[in-house]
């Protein structure tokens, strides 16, 4: 059985709310979010403070965006499979599904009040590291996140999913939405102090910790992030667009 009847009325619901939608803007994005196109009924978002200029605060909106209608296809597939699923299987073993299930929850609708975009890299990291830092967290107001310049040239909407390559090849975080998701767990109110984190992040290490020790790949981000990935993937072509492993 293919994963279709939630990704089938999502997509349409879309479809009809693109033109409504285009602008980006700060009461677009709320009223994106409860409008019910992507099914979460409580969505929160981070502030996004006045040192991000309109294209900024455009680009990263549209990224959560983009956020929301990951998570929502990727709540859609397990609630409708549960662990009996390759692609869980894949990236969770026989993790328990209360986990991934509460974390991708968390994520869209935990209060973000104490979370704050800001553009002005204010702990001079971007300017250190312009090829290679998209944002970062800061340290001395851990509710911060710096979107670096790299962020706008580097990172994709979904809709290059599978046309920029495999996930494999790009990774998930090449892709703004999903990326926006990996860095509120660097966020240590929304990772519960690190019970969520980075354990394990290259691939093939990934995809042994799912089958060798699937309560830390339940714990682990970067398998969320595949597994969001390669969901969403399987909505755009049929099976997907993963790649080798």
């Amino acid at each position: 059985m293919k994963f279709s009847i939630s990704a089938v009325a999502l997509v349409a619901a879309k479809a009809s709310a693109i033109t409504f939608y285009a602008s980006n803007s700060s009461t677009a994005l709320e009223e994106f979010a409860v409008s019910g196109v992507t099914g979460w009924s409580n969505p929160q978002f981070a502030s996004i403070y006045h040192t991000c200029n309109e294209t900024n605060a455009r680009m990263i909106r549209a990224g959560l965006k983009d956020s929301l209608e990951a998570a929502a296809y990727a709540r859609a597939r397990l609630t409708e499979y549960g662990k009996d699923d390759e692609i869980y299987e894949r990236w969770f073993g026989d993790g328990s599904i209360y986990e991934v299930i509460g974390t991708i929850d968390w994520l869209v609708e935990a209060s973000k009040d104490s979370l704050l975009y800001r553009c002005d890299d204010i702990d001079g990291e971007c300017a250190a590291n312009p090829t290679t830092y998209p944002g970062y967290h800061r340290e001395d107001a851990p509710g911060e996140t710096v979107i670096c310049d790299l962020f706008y040239t580097s990172k994709k909407p979904l809709a290059n999913m599978c046309f920029d390559g495999t996930i494999v090849s790009t990774g998930p975080k090449h892709y703004a939405g999903i990326d926006l998701l990996h860095r509120y767990l660097h966020v240590p109110y929304m990772s519960s102090d690190g019970y969520i984190a980075e354990y394990f992040e290259e691939l093939d290490e990934i995809l042994d910790v799912a089958q060798t020790n699937s309560s830390f790949a339940v714990r682990n981000v970067d398998s969320f992030l595949y597994y969001i990935a390669e969901v969403y993937s399987e909505a755009v072509i049929p099976g997907g667009c993963l790649g080798d492993l």
